[in-house]
């Protein structure tokens, strides 16, 4: 089988979303998932009911581990955001399911019912199509909620404005579950200051199309989902490996085989190796292998882009090209974060490290691309989401780091 993208399997999910049988998978599909679309626009994804077995065969280990550590969790409710939040219930032409019916269809007939029980939040919250209305209902339920234990969400972004409103840091809550590592590592970070108390803990790399790896307590990163798909894992070269023959240090991009229809599908992920759980691969989730800008030969990745800013701990940070009488690129930052005169030296030191690309070095030194600028913004991340929700779900919405998009000064308020 040869290594795919999305786009080369467009004609066979249509033929399926028109309902022809025995494409792709033999099994019948329980519908269509889909994705954020953080750099191609939204897609569409087969789900099978062993592919949903699959979700199970990761998400109860992990939940077990969990449970297991902090016993508080099976005492109290929880609150789930894994499907989209406002999503309009849609079917495709033949009459197949856009989004499950519930969070609680990922852990099966058995558990659903008991998981509905300890909801803080009921489902039909979460099937409002009014984000404002929404929002409000979700606040008032966290708020009335005493024995909140576990929150589990995509994007740590996604709490920050719940975190007053709902008075979370009075609750019981003892885990909070979601995004750490690449772009979301900063407001990760923000949420820990804010609930010092409280486990956070890294999803892991779970996506639409399947589980790639989950998180387990005391282990250092998270470990390869080894019983729900299979894995490869592709270097520079184009050479592909299996997981039990990674070098730990080195990086690659995510092949996945799923119960789904997926076969040797490149997820557009890039991992690194930082050791073993017996043969399994421990895995930092680096960033998209598939995005990446170039204005003259410098072809800055979204993983590289986002390991030469991380010295200069920022919060909001977006790297994206600015229109002006030659090539260049502009560092936006938060204004109540940064300060004028201190944008000067971060621009200057993130222009130092962006020559670690030796490519971007010499275009620097050749005058092909101009000096780092800094852009002041008033509250960057409400634009960024509020531009990016043309294109995705609010839950799946990530943090920026990297645009190929030059006319971001028109759409931030600048100070």
């Amino acid at each position: 089988m040869p290594v795919v993208r999305y786009d080369d399997l467009l004609e066979s999910i249509g033929r399926m979303e028109r309902g022809e049988s025995n494409v792709l998978v033999a099994e019948s599909l329980v519908g269509f998932e889909e994705t954020g679309g953080s750099t191609g626009g939204p897609k569409l994804i087969p789900y099978t009911a062993a592919l949903l077995e699959a979700f199970r065969r990761a998400l109860l280990p992990w939940l077990d581990d969990l449970a297991r550590a902090y016993p508080s969790i099976s005492r109290g409710h929880a609150y789930w955001s894994i499907s989209p939040v406002g999503r309009v219930p849609r079917k495709t032409a033949a009459g197949l399911s856009i989004g499950l019916s519930s969070d609680a269809a990922y852990f099966g007939e058995t558990l659903a019912p008991l998981v509905l029980e300890t909801l803080a939040v009921p489902p039909e919250v979460a099937a409002l199509e009014d984000l404002a209305r929404w929002r409000e209902e979700t606040c008032r339920c966290l708020d009335a909620c005493e024995d909140l234990v576990l929150i589990s969400v995509w994007s740590p972004t996604f709490l920050f404005e719940f975190l007053d409103k709902a008075q979370l840091d009075a609750k019981p809550l003892a885990v909070l579950s979601c995004w750490d590592q690449a772009s979301s590592r900063p407001y990760a970070d923000v949420l820990r200051r804010r609930l010092p108390d409280v486990r956070l803990q890294g999803k892991g790399l779970l996506a639409t199309e399947g589980v790639v790896t989950i998180p387990l307590e005391g282990l250092p990163m998270p470990v390869l989902a080894i019983d729900s798909g299979y894995f490869e894992f592709r270097d520079e070269a184009g050479r592909c490996f299996e997981g039990t023959d990674v070098v730990v240090g080195s990086e690659y991009e995510t092949l996945m085989t799923t119960e789904g229809g997926l076969y040797r599908y490149a997820i557009g992920d890039r991992v690194r190796v930082c050791g073993f759980s017996g043969e399994a691969p421990l895995l930092e989730f680096l960033g998209r292998s598939e995005s990446s800008v170039d204005l003259c030969g410098e072809k800055l990745t979204e993983a590289f882009v986002l390991s030469a800013l991380a010295p200069l701990k920022l919060g909001f940070s977006l790297l994206a090209p600015v229109s002006g009488p030659g090539p260049g690129y502009a560092l936006y930052v938060d204004a109540a974060e940064v300060s004028r005169e201190n944008s000067l030296r971060i621009a200057h030191a993130a222009d130092r490290s962006l020559e670690q690309n030796p490519q971007y070095a010499q275009a620097r030194r050749l005058g092909q691309l101009a000096p780092l600028t800094p852009v002041r913004c008033v509250r960057p991340l409400e634009t960024w989401t509020r531009e990016r929700l043309a294109c995705q779900r609010l839950g799946n919405i990530k943090p920026p780091v990297l645009s190929g998009d030059s006319g971001w000064v028109a759409r931030f308020a600048l100070s």
